[in-house]
């Protein structure tokens, strides 16, 4: 019975196969050809870092489709910028994101003339919210004051989720006769476990910061007036790191976490380090040639 190639040597089979080139930052973001006049938002870059802020205070920052497809499109012009490592999603006053704006109205597909609310839109299949933060550069949500429904699911898969010291976190769906939405059901057990999510859910829990890192719902809990600051330090801080490998790790995360086949996330590991070699190789040659 023949033997498996080792890793290392499946490695080195595989560095020497003539396949198309990988691109650095191949996150298959859509090149942003014309700006935006944004409403909604703020966007700004310090340094490495996008720092995107909701400021719709009037209706809470409330997701709406304008105030969603602003942001979509900031993020996706963070993805574009060569310049730019990391991004932040922050919030101006002190309601990170208020949930769904009932009074939002609907946005109308201009191919089927169909009216899509804000949930339709941000689950669409393939190209919602969860798909375009997978293919984004790394994100972290900056909370300093309350995030509810919505606005705590669309945290849910983010990198990083760092919270100010009087910030809250609400679900409370089941209480206003609605139900979890956004991954939730799946992203919320995978951070804080089944059994504790279940919990947060059912009973329409609404958590102080120092108990959402407790369970692992954010990792970080700084001063109010910290929490930009020290979002904006950790972008740069991610952003300083070679961006394929932050890529690939991240996407292993992703691939891996629930993963129960040995093999399957060994594949993964290995796949990634090819990919992370080939691109060394390619910066050699285009350096000995230039």
């Amino acid at each position: 019975m023949p033997t498996k190639l080792s890793c290392c040597a499946d490695l080195a089979a595989k560095l020497n196969e003539n396949e198309a080139p990988l691109s650095l930052w191949d996150g298959g973001a859509v090149m942003m050809d014309t700006p935006m006049e944004y409403e909604n938002i703020r966007y700004e870059t310090r340094g490495a870092v996008a720092v995107i802020t909701y400021d719709r205070q009037e209706r809470r920052n409330a997701w709406s489709p304008p105030l969603y497809r602003e942001t979509e499109h900031a993020i996706e012009a963070a993805n574009a910028d060569d310049a730019v490592g990391a991004i932040v999603l922050t919030h101006e006053g002190p309601i990170y994101c208020a949930g769904t704006d009932f009074k939002g109205g609907p946005e109308i597909d201009p191919e089927t003339g169909k009216k899509l609310n804000i949930a339709q839109i941000c689950m669409m299949q393939d190209t919602g919210w969860i798909h375009l933060l997978a293919r984004s550069k790394p994100m972290i949500g900056a909370v300093h004051g309350m995030a509810m429904g919505l606005g705590v699911t669309q945290l849910l898969p983010m990198d990083i989720r760092i919270g100010g010291e009087s910030s809250t976190w609400s679900f409370p769906f089941l209480q206003l006769g609605f139900m979890p939405e956004l991954g939730c059901t799946a992203l919320l057990p995978r951070l804080v476990g089944y059994g504790r999510a279940l919990d947060i859910c059912l009973t329409s829990q609404k958590l102080t910061a120092r108990e959402a890192k407790e369970i692992g719902l954010i990792t970080r809990v700084v001063a109010d007036d910290k929490v930009i600051e020290e979002a904006v330090a950790l972008g740069e801080k991610l952003a300083s790191v070679p961006r394929l490998q932050m890529q690939l790790t991240r996407e292993m995360f992703r691939k891996n976490a629930l993963e129960p086949d040995t093999n399957t996330y060994l594949r993964t590991e290995t796949d990634a380090f090819i990919e992370m070699l080939r691109a060394a190789k390619r910066a050699r040659e285009a350096s000995s040639s230039s």
